[in-house]
């Protein structure tokens, strides 16, 4: 049997070769461990500002969308006030055309020779 003797040499050979093995594939497993983290938060960070630029886009929107609805009811408003002032005017041609048809008559019934003044801006035109 052979007995060995502790030999510091031999053991700082042996040493060094596992450290020359296990210290490149700790660094690279610590590397890949604090990339894979750095990669995640670059991530969230792009889905952040993602969201907070949707969310910008989402008020300017809104915002436009209030005013339009402001407009919208701002010419409803001055719809309703153009038909009832239509009515009105309907109403008073329709009143004036019944006159015109009265003078007319009047006028034919008369024997006048002379136009009234309404027929006479008819004829100018």
């Amino acid at each position: 049997m052979q007995t060995t003797t502790f030999n510091p040499v031999e053991m700082s050979n042996q040493f060094s070769d596992v450290a020359n093995l296990l210290i490149p594939a700790a660094a690279g497993a610590i590397g890949w461990l604090a990339g894979r983290r750095k990669q995640k938060n670059d991530f969230l960070a792009e889905l952040q500002s993602s969201v907070n630029m949707l969310s910008e886009k989402n008020k300017q929107q809104m915002e436009e969308v209030i005013q339009l609805r402001e407009e919208n009811l701002m010419i409803r408003s001055e719809l309703a006030k153009l038909r009832e002032e239509n009515r009105a005017l309907r109403s008073e041609i329709e009143t004036l055309n019944k006159n015109l048809v009265n003078v007319r008559g009047n006028v034919i019934a008369g024997g006048a020779k002379r136009r009234p003044a309404i027929l006479q801006s008819d004829v100018r035109k």
